[in-house]
């Protein structure tokens, strides 16, 4: 999409495929983002008043499905979810990703800002696929179905990119570019909050730790130095029930 985008999209990139688990981490997001999508597609094509793009819409959903579940798969044969992943996939499968106050993403942008949303999500999403290639960070086995994938994200771009031409030559220019403008500038907000709510589970992870070992550890120390340690005092039974049958 850009120079500037891949300025600081390709040290990202290299340091996220370097990290040990992060590959994973990284096919278990985009399986998401992929089923997210597909929802999505799905409830355009059932929505939309215009029959052309019905047919691509449907076919795009099938794509986004297809490419989720070859996500998904690429997890499995890298060692599986851990515990945590786990945990995050039974709670995001039970809800579409985009359904806010019960309207669909594409209730809620309408037909012309949909398929600028359409377009530069795809658009970014080749980008970042092709910066992976370039730099040689995935193991043959991603980079072959990453081909495949692609082969698809490209006709994505194609379609949503036409269509957009298309409202232009109808006089429509100025909506597109603010169409356009409106999506840059939400996508720029949800990296922001992403970026926000990592650094707050980090900061939060960091204040924990201190917590610990300021003031738990020190006193888990001090009661095992005490006499019984952090056993329980030892009671009688025969006391204690000889105590109910007087109360009773």
């Amino acid at each position: 999409m850009g120079a500037v985008r891949q300025i600081w999209l390709t040290p990202l990139s290299w340091v996220a495929w370097k990290i040990p688990g992060w590959p994973k981490r990284l096919m278990h997001s985009f399986h998401f983002t992929e089923k997210g999508s597909s929802f999505d597609m799905l409830s355009a094509c059932e929505q939309t008043e215009r029959k052309d793009l019905r047919q691509k819409y449907f076919r795009h959903a099938l794509d986004e499905a297809r490419h989720s579940g070859l996500f998904r798969q690429r997890v499995e044969e890298m060692g599986g979810l851990s515990s945590r992943l786990r945990s995050l996939e039974v709670g995001g499968t039970t809800s579409m990703h985009d359904v806010v106050e019960g309207q669909t993403l594409f209730e809620r942008l309408g037909e012309l800002e949909f398929l600028a949303f359409v377009y530069i999500a795809e658009a970014e999403a080749v980008e970042q696929f092709h910066i992976y290639q370039k730099l040689g960070l995935m193991d043959p086995e991603t980079n072959d179905m990453m081909k495949r994938i692609l082969k698809d994200e490209a006709f994505h771009v194609s379609y949503s990119r036409a269509e957009l031409e298309r409202y232009k030559k109808e006089g429509r220019s100025k909506e597109v570019k603010q169409a356009l403008r409106r999506v840059w500038r939400r996508r720029l907000g949800e990296r922001w909050l992403i970026f926000a709510n990592g650094i707050g589970d980090f900061v939060s992870s960091c204040m924990l730790t201190v917590l610990y070992v300021l003031f738990m550890a020190p006193g888990c120390l001090l009661s095992r130095m005490a006499p019984g340690g952090l056993n329980p005092p030892v009671t009688d039974s025969r006391t204690l029930a000889q105590l109910a049958r007087s109360q009773g």
